[in-house]
């Protein structure tokens, strides 16, 4: 219940503008590597292979926190939405002036009725089993905090694809941050 209140009380700051962002300097192929490594118990535990393919280097400037936390939520939602022996794939990749970061997996998908609404506050692919502190999902809050530090960076977060076969988020990021973005850093 505190991570609820604790996500709610995020989202409600970042809606008034409230939430600093702490950039530094960072390299986004080592952030999402340590990802990676942070959740392959995870993983492993479910049976879940993760592959992993980082360009040499990816330097940025951002919240290595907040990022840490987008990466985090978008695999977590992978292997926890996915059944034994399927896979994860993470991607990054220089794209058009600055960074693509693919999440790909192989469960079952995003309702079609859902994928519209898969950002909204609340939103859970499976909704139609109440929420448990045991369940797999949580209360629908995380892809709505991922997709605001995607933003507060510059980028996007957005459903690439849903199907039978699985599910792929991407997150875009500019090279360099924007002078309206650099207005908000703390």
């Amino acid at each position: 219940m505190r991570l609820i209140v604790d996500d709610l009380l995020m989202l409600a700051s970042a809606d008034a503008g409230e939430v600093p962002i702490r950039r530094a300097p960072l390299y986004l192929e080592e952030l999402v590597a340590e990802c990676a490594r942070a959740v392959r118990t995870l993983a492993a535990a479910r049976d879940i292979t993760v592959t992993v393919e980082l360009p040499e280097e990816a330097p940025f400037v951002g919240d290595e926190a907040l990022l840490h936390r987008l990466v985090l939520n978008l695999l977590d939602n992978a292997i926890k939405h996915s059944s034994a022996g399927a896979s994860v794939a993470l991607r990054l990749s220089v794209h058009g002036g600055g960074y693509r970061l693919e999440v790909a997996d192989t469960g079952p998908g995003i309702p079609g009725e859902l994928q519209p609404r898969i950002f909204e506050r609340f939103v859970r692919a499976d909704a139609a089993r109440p929420y448990s502190a045991s369940s797999t999902s949580g209360a629908g809050l995380g892809l709505s905090i991922a997709r605001w530090i995607a933003e507060a960076h510059g980028g996007r977060l957005e459903l690439l694809r849903s199907t039978a076969e699985g599910s792929a988020f991407v997150l875009t990021l500019p090279a360099e941050p924007s002078a309206a973005e650099n207005r908000r850093t703390d």
